[in-house]
This record gives structure tokens, sequence and C-alpha cells, in this order.
């Protein structure tokens, strides 16, 4: 699409801030990104990475449906037309469903089948460490199933596999 622009981190509003707009033919897309990275090391066509493994799945998750609560009002505000969110992960915590009987984060978990709908928040008994500056419910308005899709196996250094997926959420906000 050469005819489109491309805007990055753009600031629709104070203290709001998007990682992408795509404008074409004056549609105008909003577009979140999120990498969530476990401990990786290895080379991929030549080029050498050496990912951190970031943990703290709660608040990754967390903002990842934040992400999606935000395209749907940059939307509703008439920022947007439509909106993206997109999540990379090479970290199975993410895709496979927890085995903890009453996690803090239930709401926000984004394992493979699972649709992320309502109002999403917290747990009554998550700390204050967790949920600083993360406070605020989510009220969502549309319904978002997570279907993580293959994008690459690669090998680490010592030989093993090792899966990165993406979740792709299309946002939108009925009149």
């Amino acid at each position: 699409h050469p005819s489109a622009m491309i805007r990055l981190e753009p600031r629709p509003a104070r203290g709001i801030h998007l990682d992408m707009l795509l404008i074409d033919a004056g549609r105008r897309t909003a577009i979140e990104l999120k990498y969530l990275t476990d401990r990786f090391e290895g080379f991929v066509h030549g080029e050498q990475f050496d990912l951190p493994r970031q943990g703290a799945h709660d608040i990754s998750r967390y903002d990842a449906c934040k992400d999606i609560w935000r395209l749907e009002k940059m939307i509703a505000d008439g920022y947007a037309d439509e909106g993206v969110a997109i999540v990379l992960s090479n970290d199975r915590g993410y895709w496979r469903p927890g085995t903890k009987a009453d996690p803090i984060d239930a709401c926000f978990r984004l394992h493979e089948g699972r649709t992320l709908a309502g109002t999403l928040q917290w747990a009554p008994h998550a700390g204050a460490g967790t949920t600083r500056s993360r406070l605020d419910p989510l009220p969502l308005r549309g319904a978002y199933r997570c279907q993580w899709t293959r994008y690459r196996t690669v090998d680490r250094a010592d030989g093993r596999h090792v899966e990165f997926k993406y979740l792709h959420h299309d946002v939108a906000v009925a009149p």
C-alpha cells in the first residue's frame, strides 16, 4: 500500500499513546502491539537474538487486554475507524490455560479458546504491588476470542525448538 500513511506512536489525546496509526484510502486503523518474551538465545537467519524472560504474566495480560479496551475507546471517540491488537510471544504461559485454582488475573487470561468479554478486573485478593497503576476495570464492548496462531519455530543455542505464536484481535465498535 504505497499510498498509505503510517504514523508511529501518535497521541490521540492527552496521556494516551498509540503504537501505530495506519491511514489508507481515508480509513484509519489504530494498531497496538505487544511482544511478550520468555528467555531465548539463538540465531534466526544469521541474526543473533538474546531475549529476556519478562515474567509478570498477570501484569502483561492486563496490559494486552487494556490495548483492546483502548482501541474500542479510540474508535468510539472517532479517532479511528477500526483497530487491531497483536500479541507476539514465545512464552507458552500466555496461550496455555493456567493450573492455579483462583488466580488474581483470571479475567485477563489469554489462553487458547478463551473469550474476552464484559468488564475485566482483578480478583479481590490481588495485591497492591500487582495492581499499581492498573486498577481500572476494563469494560469491553465487544467479545474477543483468543486464537493463537503459529508464527515461527526457531532453534535455541542448545538446539531445542522454541515456538513463537501470535494473537490477533480485530477491534470494532458497533454503532
